[in-house]
């Protein structure tokens, strides 16, 4: 028995090393399985659009209106058409927009929709045919590429769809931004 104790004794430190380390490397393998996996899917972005990067504000893109005068893109949701000319692709591009606002339903309202082109760009769609899209001319040192464009109530630029995108997306994100509180 003698041997046992001794046995005992000198093993006594590794065990009470086991019995803690044990439950903190169980605890630190939780926490890396959920919580780094959960901050991974956080930092994953919803947004079906593109992020414009470097981040733009409207008002350096010297827009204006049919009678010249200064647009900066600020105090509501902007949905922009931005094109070099207006040919049939911008024809299916306007007809989506036009959808946007009839199913964003209650938001409807707080969203305003241009078509944003180059003062001499040739053919322009008959000022009737979409009452709902204000026009815009850009013809600043900055201009946008090709695209359709949220803008914030602040007047920041902030995501790009391609030109012949649908509208599903477009609606996705901004049903999603107009949910925010408008404080933020």
């Amino acid at each position: 028995m003698k041997v046992d104790e001794k046995v005992a004794k000198r093993n006594r430190p590794q065990v009470i090393i086991m019995a803690v380390a044990f439950p903190l490397l169980a605890a630190f393998g939780v926490y890396s399985l959920v919580f780094l996996a959960e901050r991974d899917s956080l930092l994953d972005t919803t947004n079906r659009g593109e992020f414009v990067d470097p981040p733009l504000l409207a008002r350096e893109l010297a827009l204006g209106d049919g009678s010249g005068m200064p647009v900066d893109g600020s105090g509501t949701w902007w949905v922009w058409l931005v094109t070099g000319g207006c040919a049939a692709s911008c024809e299916r591009s306007l007809q989506e927009m036009g959808n946007l606002q009839e199913r964003l339903y209650r938001h409807g309202d707080r969203i305003r929709q241009a078509l944003v082109m180059p003062p001499e760009a040739e053919p322009l769609p008959p000022p009737g045919r979409y009452p709902q899209v204000l026009r815009f001319t850009s013809d600043g040192e900055k201009a946008l590429d090709g695209g359709i464009y949220l803008v914030d109530p602040a007047g920041n630029v902030v995501l790009r769809y391609p030109a012949d995108s649908p509208a599903q997306p477009i609606l996705e994100d901004l049903a999603r931004l107009l949910e925010l509180p408008e404080d933020e």
